[in-house]
């Protein structure tokens, strides 16, 4: 539910948010195939959500500068007791491998959306949200909240409110990470003002307690429309605003062929005071003729603060369909703003049929660029997505080749998203019925995914996930290495392949647990798919083949001669066995769920395998009887967890134990 300005603003993104047709015909260059690329090591996928069967959009992740374990995250979830759409934070405290939700009072009652969540250099989470509420003066209107929370999110303090005046949208926060002379300010861009079209940045010096503001820092003057984009504070404290502008006038406003959006910034050198006349950046091309693509709208930025060679460099992503299908474009800029490189895509290899979009970009300590998107890449299926992720170590010259974060394909048209949800609101005077769901309203998964990079250089992708059929929080630890350059005139020497120790079969009943990921029925075909995880709770590393076996159903010293042909009768069939069995004797091979390493570290959690079983009734379903195998070191000698081969993904606590070493 928005408001005036709110549904006018929805409504031009979305007569222009559909891909377009001009072109750059040929002239892009295949991107980053060096055998010095850096190399990239996605961890398990890690279903943040587990808060139910809703839809979750429009995501956000911040990671604190304080400690690599600490994370905080934020969705638009279909969450309300009495029906609608409001903001859960979801909080991890050892690096992403379990998460906490969050609910807040004001979001519970009123609804909200556009949540955005940050950390202060005190090491405080910030939860910002759009709470759709009433002005003093009784008119439905967007205000802003902001929740602290001085543990990490695990728990959160009452909120500040920044009041409509008249409405608030499309918030935006950065933290001053820098030691300038605003160092630890706070600042929040937010869009208001319809139909003029301002952009206002309020500030904050006091951990997010109490707010100042807002500055304009552009307007549209009622003749264009805008929108507040990923602000950036560079080294030296200057902050960054960028936003976009798009044809909102009706006479204007065109509903086929292709429309054009700009990027601009404006930048202040005091604080977020006053700012800087606005410069152009680069141009967006939509395809208001394809019905298909669901991109999510304006472009992202990020800048390097940090890294050592390219400091201060901007960079941008963004949706494109310039050359026919959209692509996930790229530019950069040295000169903090003035200049931008030609646009060139971040993947190149991209099937000509394929379309990508959701781009969200970051930067991490060592100045390594990354990008991911959703991508559309299946030619059975063009509504299948799934998440996507590229890397640059050169300032953004060349792109690693793209790497699948997501382990198994996305269904934004599936029956969770589909679910439509009643929204009643007041417009002038008039009460309305909105019927919306996930698909409808946010078939992108929402106008912006996550994207972070916590203290020790790992990246934390946070994308709306719907192999259920339901957008839901996923996660992932991607760590990029870059091989060193070899001395001048002295080859680099070959990697040392890592030692592997001997290894024998051994059952893994007191070596794992077993985690499960929602199930799903259908209850027509009476098949049922039950995602499951296994975590390795003992001290050794696992290798593969790891497999699990069904070796009977139901209890039969316990059961009479009934109750043993009731079972028979009601086995249920395995329609995905690795054997070609279907009863008993029948194998699953979760091998290929491991990922990071080459085994199944201590305390490390496998993606999920999804055991897929036909049923004769759900309600007599016998219990299924499993063994699960798998090769450990074995011998007196056999090396433990540390020094076994594989390096591999490391746990946040390892990356922890090794920043305590370094420092």
């Amino acid at each position: 539910m928005r408001f005036a300005m709110t549904r006018s603003f929805e409504k031009s993104l979305r007569a222009i948010a559909v891909a377009a047709a001009l072109g750059l015909a040929g002239g892009w260059a295949a991107l980053g195939a060096e055998a010095s690329a850096p190399k990239v090591t996605v961890g398990p996928n890690i279903l943040v959500s587990r808060d139910g069967d809703v839809p979750h959009v429009e995501l956000i992740v911040a990671a604190s500068p304080r400690t690599v374990k600490n994370l905080v995250g934020a969705a638009i979830t279909a969450t309300r007791p009495a029906g609608g759409w409001a903001c859960r934070a979801y909080s991890s405290t050892d690096g992403g491998a379990t998460w906490k939700a969050s609910e807040f009072p004001e979001q519970v009652e009123w609804g909200g959306g556009d949540p955005q969540t940050a950390f202060t250099i005190q090491g405080t989470a910030l939860m910002v949200a759009l709470t759709m509420n009433q002005s003093d003066v009784g008119k439905a209107c967007a205000s802003m909240h902001v929740w602290r929370s001085e543990n990490g999110g695990v728990t959160w303090q009452p909120a500040s409110e920044i009041p409509c005046n008249p409405s608030w949208d499309h918030e935006q926060i950065v933290v001053d990470t820098t030691k300038g002379r605003y160092a630890g300010r706070i600042y929040l861009g937010a869009l208001y003002d319809y139909p003029v079209y301002r952009v206002g940045v309020f500030r904050s010096d006091d951990d997010g307690r109490t707010w100042i503001g807002p500055s304009e820092a552009a307007n549209g003057g009622g003749t264009i429309g805008i929108n507040d984009v990923t602000p950036m504070v560079l080294s030296d404290g200057t902050l960054v605003v960028p936003y976009g502008d798009f044809d909102f006038l009706p006479e204007k406003r065109k509903s086929k062929g292709t429309a054009t959006s700009n990027f601009w910034t404006v930048a202040s050198t005091d604080g977020g005071v006053t700012f800087s006349e606005p410069r152009k950046a680069v141009s967006q091309t939509w395809n208001l003729d394809d019905k298909e693509t669901k991109v999510a709208g304006f472009g992202k930025f990020a800048a390097d603060v940090e890294g050592p060679k390219y400091r201060d460099r901007i960079y941008t992503t963004w949706e494109d369909a310039r050359s026919g299908k959209y692509k996930i474009l790229f530019s950069s800029s040295a000169d903090r703003g003035k200049t931008w490189s030609a646009p060139r895509p971040v993947d190149a290899s991209s099937p000509a049929t394929a379309s990508q979009w959701q781009p969200a970009i970051a930067v991490n300590k060592d100045g390594i660029v990354a990008v991911t998107w959703f991508d559309g890449r299946n030619p059975s299926d063009k509504k299948e997505y799934q998440e996507y992720l590229a890397v640059s170590a050169d300032g953004g010259e060349t792109f690693t080749a793209p790497v699948a974060v997501s382990s198994a394909p996305s269904h934004p048209d599936g029956p969770g998203n589909s679910q439509l949800s009643p929204m009643v609101w007041v417009h002038e005077g008039q009460i309305s019925l909105s019927l919306i769901s996930a698909a409808s309203r946010w078939g992108s998964g929402g106008d912006y995914m996550g994207l972070a990079a916590d203290k020790a250089g790992v990246f934390h992708p946070f994308w709306a996930d719907a192999r259920g059929g339901t957008f839901q929080v996923y996660t992932a630890d991607v760590k990029v290495d870059v091989p060193k350059a070899p001395e001048p005139g002295k080859p680099a020497p070959p990697a040392a392949a890592p030692a592997k120790p001997a290894l024998a079969e051994a059952a893994l009943t007191e070596r794992v647990e077993f985690i499960f990921d929602p199930t799903r029925y259908d209850a027509a075909k009476k098949q049922v798919e039950i995602p499951v995880r296994i975590r390795n709770k003992s001290s050794e590393p696992i290798y593969p083949p790891i497999r699990l076996e069904i070796v009977g159903f139901g209890f039969p010293q316990y059961e009479n001669e009934d109750d043993k042909k009731r079972n028979a009768e009601n086995a249920p069939t395995v329609l995905n066995s690795s054997n070609g069995k279907s009863k008993e004797g029948a194998a699953l091979d979760l091998s290929t769920t491991i990922a990071g390493s080459d085994a199944l570290q201590p305390g490390a959690l496998s993606n999920p395998f999804v055991i897929r079983l036909q049923l004769v009734d759900a309600t007599k379903t016998p219990t299924v009887r499993l063994k699960a195998t798998g090769m450990v070191p074995s011998g007196p000698g056999s090396p433990k967890a540390a020094a076994s081969g594989g390096g591999g993904h490391k746990s946040p606590a390892d990356r922890e134990g090794e920043e305590e070493v370094e420092r």
